[in-house]
């Protein structure tokens, strides 16, 4: 039976040691051993030039079979093969007198006969007499071993999960040799055979660490014995397999797919210090069970998924589209609703990938227990009452891709399928920003409300306009040169064209409208609205614009650009409190004078026509310099900003193939960079060249408003068009779907039933090679949204941009 340190403390023959009898010990001495061997936690000390080793109960299981003689004994004597790291770090304490502290620090012991890595959190302190001087040494130890060994094969425990993301063998095979890479403790050397499907037996290696040819050939025959049943799975290695720093031992790992096949064997030779029987062999069965059962997981998801695909119908389209577009989190799994079985996903939609952090494809097949903190007691009674009642509803923590808590409201139901098999549909809602997405929801709606009534306003304004338009034009085009109502009708033309204008600045205002593309003279430009900056900036501030005709063309929206400096202007205004200067300067940059995009913007062209507008305000704060181009974040006071304007500028800008830039922060301004993409001469020249040239050409012209119909239809048949006119899209349809000739079509974006953009689609499924002209005044929706084979052209229109818009997209060559 094992007697206790105190009773080995009190039969020690001490007075044949460096220590002398114990009547001799000072008493700090005495005090401090009586105190460690009355404590339960591990602590050894050192005493006298020798470190003779006395400790306590709880740290025998460091010494392993070195105890007990180890009591009482030199700590040179009892640990040789770390005793350079000691010498060296005891002899530090008792010289300085100052502790050490260390953490999972790898001590090569040994315990058991053979040195084996073992991990340590401990420490070194010096015991002092009452007089300061130095008596011996203490050391308070942790074994980590366990721990930090656990944490180095989680990694190879995790890859297992590949195999669910649709990869199976090949993600299962790439990722263990990633992470066995990095792992030069378990895998000193390691090889994957791939196996015969007909005897099983090693083929040629998948791949190997660390393994010479020679290496790996004098295991091929060890492995096949292994797999026959001849030999143990762990064997000893061949001597022409023997290297330094290897375990003269290594182990066999057979790896089964779903259908219990043997199709690889994975060999691990460790580093010599890593013990095979108590410690590598009983990971290595446990990891070969769970990948046969992770392989198996994932072919049953394959099947489901192929089933899921083959029985798509337009029903499970509709849904698809509902679970896409929701607000909230939508999580969609295969289940069997018991709480103790497994649980796979199939679909995450787009909201729930940015509460948790993973794309789509990589959510696909990874199990529930990925997404949930380990011990959860919440999710296990959520999982109890869903599997009483088809349904929990509730509060959770979800785990996110980087590991951060996500506080869900969750509502989670099982849906029984026609053959007898379940899934869960599960919604979950941010709880942490719920409150503010209330807010700028109210707001947005409070926003889009104005909106959706300026370009109702506008649209109908624009039919009117292309009404008057094109009678103006017929009227002009009927009059003689000498006529004297012919200046009469071009300043008419011209009221109309502005008007277009206005109603074109009013939809950019309520950011609905697609982009319409024109080659400017920038400085022209910014000194045409030269009157609109000065009423923005305000009388006590002055304008200076400072652009040379040099400067190049460039390609912008009017309408667009014109917002988009209006709400720099202001901004500038109230940042200068009178008396101020504001400056507009413009020139050609490339990359090295591109200012830094506050969010990793890259822009695709090289050359950029750049736009500088600059106030002497007080500047941009370095703490708002991250925040300015964000939605709702203002400094004004309440009631006197939105925080939507930079926003709004910068989704303007960036709308016409630009960028808007905050130049380097000063205390004497801010300085804002407009980049606009620059036009090249060829583009000039092609400008020139386009122009209208009517040739018989079918056009189906559709549009509901009678108006619009008949001033058009004249405009077309003008321009040398033949007209075929449909007053909505199912009429449309219906000649798309005969035998008529058709060239081109020119339909109307909103219209009653069947819309522009509906009918693109169809016409696309009908005719697919059918060229497409959409004519609107505002656009519900992204212009390019579904309607990629579509151009625009933008009410109100001249007769000269109808012809452009038709012989632009017109096939080449054409009829002659």
């Amino acid at each position: 039976m094992a007697r206790s340190n105190l009773a080995l403390l009190e039969t020690h023959p001490w007075h044949e040691t460096s220590l002398g009898p114990v009547a001799d010990w000072p008493p700090e001495m005495r005090g401090v051993i009586a105190a460690i061997m009355a404590s339960d936690f591990p602590v050894c000390t050192g005493w006298g030039d020798d470190t003779i080793q006395i400790y306590n109960d709880a740290y025998n299981a460091i010494f392993g079979d070195k105890h007990p003689a180890s009591f009482g004994a030199p700590l040179r004597d009892t640990w040789p093969e770390i005793w350079p790291f000691v010498r060296d770090n005891l002899g530090h304490v008792k010289r300085s007198g100052e502790p050490l502290l260390f953490q999972d620090t790898m001590l090569p012991l040994a315990k058991t006969g053979r040195p084996e890595e073992c991990y340590f959190d401990f420490s070194y302190s010096a015991i002092k007499d009452l007089g300061g001087r130095v008596l011996g040494v203490m050391s308070i130890a942790v074994e980590t071993t366990d721990a930090v060994v656990a944490r180095r094969r989680q990694a190879m425990s995790e890859i297992t999960a590949t195999s669910h993301a649709g990869g199976g063998v090949p993600a299962f095979s790439g990722a263990l040799h990633a992470v066995l890479s990095d792992n030069d403790m378990d895998c000193r050397a390691g090889i994957l055979f791939r196996l015969s499907p007909e005897n099983g037996m090693p083929l040629e290696a998948e791949w190997t660490i660390r393994a010479d040819p020679q290496f790996t050939g004098a295991l091929r025959p060890v492995v096949a014995a292994a797999l026959s049943g001849k030999s143990e799975r762990i064997f000893n290695l061949p001597r022409d397999a023997q290297r330094p720093e290897l375990s003269d031992r290594g182990i066999v790992i057979p790896i089964a797919d779903g259908r219990a096949q043997l199709i690889a064997a994975l060999v691990l030779v460790p580093h010599a210090l890593v013990p095979i029987d108590r410690s590598l062999a009983p990971f290595a069965t446990q990891l070969s069970q769970r990948v046969h059962a992770s392989l198996h997981s994932a072919e049953l998801l394959e099947q489901d998924l192929l089933r899921a695909r083959e029985q798509m119908t337009e029903q499970s389209a509709m849904y698809q589209f509902l679970f896409e577009n929701i607000r909230d989190g939508a999580i969609y799994t295969a289940t069997s609703g018991r709480p103790e079985d497994d649980e796979f996903v199939l679909a995450l939609n787009t909201r729930a990938c940015e509460m948790l952090g993973y794309d789509a494809e990589e959510a696909i097949g990874m199990h529930r227990d990925a997404f949930f903190f380990p011990e959860d007691r919440d999710l296990a009674l959520a999982l109890q009452e869903r599997n009483r009642n088809d349904v929990f509803v509730g509060d959770l923590t979800f785990r996110a891709k980087d590991g951060s808590p996500v506080p869900v409201e969750v509502t989670s139901n099982i849906v029984e399928l026609t053959k007898g098999e379940r899934r869960s549909v599960t919604i979950i809602r941010d709880l942490a920003n719920r409150t503010s997405r209330d807010r700028e929801r109210d707001e947005r709606m409070r926003t889009e409300a104005l909106a959706s009534l300026t370009r109702a306003v506008a649209h109908d304004f624009n039919n009117l306009l292309t009404v008057v338009l094109g009678s103006l034009d017929a009227l002009e085009e009927g009059l003689p040169e000498q006529d004297s109502n012919l200046n009469l009708v071009q300043s008419a033309v011209r009221a109309a064209e502005e008007a277009g204008r206005l109603t074109s600045q009013l939809l950019a205002y309520s950011r609905r409208t697609p982009t319409k593309l024109r080659m400017l003279q920038i400085g022209a430009f910014v000194q045409e609205i030269r009157p609109l900056l000065i009423a923005a900036l305000g009388d006590a501030n002055r304008l200076d614009i400072d652009i040379g005709e040099d400067v190049a063309n460039c390609w912008a929206d009017t309408s667009a650009l014109t917002s988009a400096l209006i709400n720099l202007v202001t901004n500038a205004r109230h940042a200068m409190t009178g008396d101020g200067t504001l400056s507009i300067t413009a020139n050609v940059v490339s990359g090295t004078g591109f200012y830094p995009s506050h969010d990793g913007y890259e822009l695709p062209q090289e050359e950029y026509v750049a736009v500088n507008v600059r106030d002497n305000g007080p500047g941009v704060p370095a703490s708002h310099r991250e925040k300015i181009f964000e939605p709702f974040f203002t400094t004004k006071g309440i009631g006197e900003g939105t925080g939507l304007g930079l926003p709004t500028v910068l989704d303007t800008v960036r709308q016409i193939g630009g960028d808007l830039r905050l130049g380097p922060g000063d205390d004497d301004g801010a300085e804002f960079q407009i980049l606009l993409p620059l036009a090249t001469e060829a583009d000039g020249k092609e400008a020139e060249a386009a122009g209208p040239a009517g040739n018989d050409e079918v056009v189906l012209y559709v549009e509901d408003n009678l108006l619009v119909r008949e001033k058009t239809v004249l405009m077309l048949q003008n321009l040398g068009f033949s007209p075929l006119v449909a007053r909505h899209g199912r009429e449309a349809l219906d000649y798309a779907r005969s035998d008529r000739r058709i060239d081109i079509v020119l339909t109307d974006l909103v219209m009653p039933g069947l819309s522009g953009r509906a009918l693109v689609r169809e016409l696309a499924r009908l005719r697919p090679a059918l060229p497409v002209v959409i004519v609107t005044g505002y656009d519900p929706e992204d212009p390019a949204s579904g309607t990629e084979m579509a151009s625009v052209l933008m009410k109100p229109y001249s007769r000269e941009e109808l012809a452009d818009a038709l012989v632009r997209n017109l096939p080449s060559p054409r009829t002659e």
